[in-house]
């Protein structure tokens, strides 16, 4: 997990920590799979987004390494959009 989440998981309610960990879980066990959303220039990692129910699983693989699943975010909808309103699209 990355260090945003690992610093929110804490204050889910139960039912969002439950569906984080179902999403997580599919798409550790490779049931599921998100859409491909972004490519970091720094990193070189493939962010995803996965959609469930209210909320949306953010995570990246290294393209070179598969078992490099990190994931990124869990967000509602709400939270998606104040992000993109806070911070401008740019260059990593």
């Amino acid at each position: 997990m990355s260090d945003a989440i690992k610093r929110r998981v804490s204050s889910f309610s139960a039912q969002r920590f439950a569906a984080f960990q179902l999403a997580a879980a599919d798409v550790a066990k490779h049931r599921a799979q998100g859409k491909k959303v972004h490519r970091s220039a720094l990193t070189q990692r493939d962010i995803y987004v996965l959609k469930r129910g209210e909320y949306s699983l953010y995570y990246s693989i290294d393209p070179l390494q598969p078992n490099s699943l990190v994931f990124e975010e869990f967000l509602t909808e709400g939270e998606e959009d104040l992000i993109l309103d806070l911070f401008a699209e740019g260059t990593d």
